[in-house]
């Protein structure tokens, strides 16, 4: 089985590419949410968290606390890469699991999705990489909307991330999302390449 690694900026449309590699029958891994999911569901991460930032960082019911959470890492660097540090390599390993059992269902290809992709060293655990790129005022403009932020704040969050060059200069293969049309043919040819490529 072939594993691709799809990444892009906020205001990309990775989610949006990732949902038409699924309407062609392709099994994708968010990042994101499994990330959520395990730190409240994976014992170990739990275990983590816990020795972190203390057992309060879970709720009487165990519910991870969010907020608090946030609060915690929140313009500190070093809590935020103890954070990560735990995270990150929990993802790695459901990532792995998850592989395996798409392999033994006989998938051709997966996608993982995930925005910091090349930042995180996820993809040395795939065989392609995809970085989705569209121009920058789009991406504000979409990401404005979505979030319902004023564009300097997605500005500023799109310069904190890796540029959309250097994401070029990595990935194995590019999409650029301009419109859905021109969006939905370079996924199709895509998906037509990672299929032969597995046979």
């Amino acid at each position: 089985m072939i594993r691709v690694g799809l990444t892009g900026g906020i205001g990309s449309g990775k989610s949006t590419v990732c949902r038409l590699f699924e309407e062609l029958g392709v099994n994708c891994y968010d990042c994101d949410s499994r990330a959520k999911w395990l730190m409240q569901n994976d014992e170990e991460l739990r275990a983590e968290l816990i020795a972190l930032f203390g057992a309060e960082i879970y709720d009487e019911d165990g519910v991870l606390d969010r907020a608090r959470l946030a609060a915690e890492v929140f313009g500190n660097s070093e809590r935020l890469a103890a954070l990560n540090g735990a995270v990150h390599p929990a993802v790695g390993r459901d990532w792995e699991r998850w592989c395996e059992a798409r392999e033994a269902e006989g998938v051709a290809y997966a996608i993982m999705e995930s925005a910091i992709l090349f930042d995180c060293g996820f993809d040395s655990k795939v065989d392609r990489t995809v970085a989705v790129l569209a121009p920058e005022e789009l991406r504000i403009e979409r990401a404005a909307l979505r979030d319902n932020a004023p564009a300097e704040v997605i500005r500023r969050r799109i310069e904190a991330q890796m540029s959309d060059s250097e994401r070029e200069a990595r990935a194995h293969h590019t999409i650029r999302n301009i419109d859905i049309d021109t969006l939905r043919k370079q996924v199709e040819e895509l998906h037509k390449l990672f299929s032969n490529e597995a046979q």
